[in-house]
């Protein structure tokens, strides 16, 4: 597959040598050494050696002839989401509650992932996923040159992902703190995560926007993106989410988990884009 991208350098912190440059949009080192070996970077129409420096202004070609992998998924027969911000490069979506993010076999057509295949008519590149039961923005690939840089945002904790709960409240919970817990399997045969001594690092900044006597509306920040996370570390000081069935201790209509501001660096750029969504309007009705 030949990858192409053709733009004008802006907001360099200074001039910055070719693979300094690179670095700092977070091109992978494989596509660094190709694109070196196939003499396939031009800077203002010309190849340059990697330590020539660039400056704001100059003129950056990029051609990649890559082996990439192919999904194969069927189409969804309708489409049930709201697209919140599009462009070449990629798709946010708000996802509904009770869908699935990604298939586990190909024969499925009822997962996000093959609405968005019938959206785009064309096979989707999932830059992370949510639980079945959280609704709310999912980023979602449309040109495989960005996957990396995009990958890479989110494990260097650059993209920053803000979440919304209804959860029960206590009074003597602080009103805002960091938790700080691993997480680790239950089992091996179980969807179920558990906090475990030996398990990942994890850690969600929190903060009550507001309660009543019965329910709080609380603001989440992850730091690590680990399966069932937000559920885990609000059950652990005492405020389960609203609907959880795994973790709470209140049955709802849904999982009252939303996932509503997206913040990242536009690739190839310095530039920051936040994309957010408001929560459904009965999280602020349940704590008001």
């Amino acid at each position: 597959m030949i990858l192409e991208r053709h733009f004008t350098i802006t907001d360099l912190p200074q001039p910055l040598s070719i693979r300094a440059a690179l670095q700092h949009w977070l091109i992978p080192r494989k596509w660094q050494h190709e694109l070196r070996v196939q003499r396939s970077i031009l800077v203002n129409n010309t190849y340059q050696p990697f330590n020539h420096l660039v400056h704001d202004s100059d003129q950056i070609d990029l051609t990649l002839n890559l082996q990439l992998p192919q999904q194969h998924y069927l189409p969804a027969a309708q489409v049930n989401f709201t697209v919140v911000y599009e462009d070449s490069d990629l798709l946010i979506i708000n996802k509904p509650a009770g869908i699935k993010t990604h298939p586990n076999v190909p024969q499925e057509t009822q997962t996000l992932f093959n609405q968005v295949r019938t959206y785009l008519n064309k096979q989707p590149l999932m830059i992370h996923r949510l639980d079945k039961l959280t609704s709310g923005l999912i980023m979602v690939g449309k040109n495989p040159l960005v996957i990396p840089i995009l990958e890479r945002q989110l494990a260097q904790k650059t993209m920053q992902r803000q979440y919304l709960a209804v959860t029960a409240y206590q009074a003597q919970v602080p009103k805002q703190g960091s938790i700080i817990a691993p997480i680790g399997r239950r089992d091996l045969h179980s969807t179920r995560r558990c906090l475990d001594s030996q398990g990942l690092f994890a850690q969600t900044d929190y903060r009550i926007l507001q309660h009543n006597r019965r329910y709080a509306l609380v603001q989440l920040n992850l730091k690590t993106g680990r399966t069932h996370q937000i559920r885990l570390h609000l059950q652990k000081i005492g405020l389960p989410i609203l609907g959880d069935p795994l973790y709470g201790n209140e049955p709802a209509a849904r999982l009252y988990l939303h996932a509503m501001k997206l913040t990242y660096q536009i690739p190839f750029t310095a530039k920051q884009r936040q994309v957010e969504t408001l929560a459904p309007s009965e999280f602020y009705h349940l704590t008001t």
